[in-house]
């Protein structure tokens, strides 16, 4: 465990009180189309006053692969998460509904990804 003094636990509390509405939104639009017509981009959880991003390549969803995929989240605070998505669970993408992952522990945390074609 990380000792940390009182200005770094205001600080990190203080980032935390101020993404987490922005976070909320966010995860309630879903997937942001911004990386380009061909991909889907999600943001996590905010954990420990960060987030990550993942992004979904749209053939990735109406095709997926059956042994899925498992890759890494953007890089925030010197540090990524792993994402594993079944075939079953890009399906379920595909036809619409929610499919919510939790990432793998790494800096001693996770995020959790709320996935859903828009």
């Amino acid at each position: 465990m990380v000792s940390m003094n009182r200005r770094e636990v205001l600080f990190r509390v203080g980032g935390l009180l101020l993404a987490l509405p922005a976070s909320r939104v966010l995860l309630a639009c879903g997937g942001d189309t911004g990386m380009g017509p061909d991909s889907l981009r999600f943001i996590s959880s905010s954990d420990l006053g960060h987030t990550h991003f993942f992004t979904l390549q749209l053939t990735e969803i109406t095709s997926p692969p059956a042994a899925g995929i498992s890759r890494q989240t953007s890089n925030d605070l010197s540090h990524t998460h792993t994402v594993t998505l079944t075939e079953a669970d890009l399906d379920s993408i595909n036809a619409g509904n929610t499919v919510t992952i939790t990432t793998s522990n790494d800096d001693n945390h996770t995020h959790t990804f709320a996935f859903r074609k828009s």
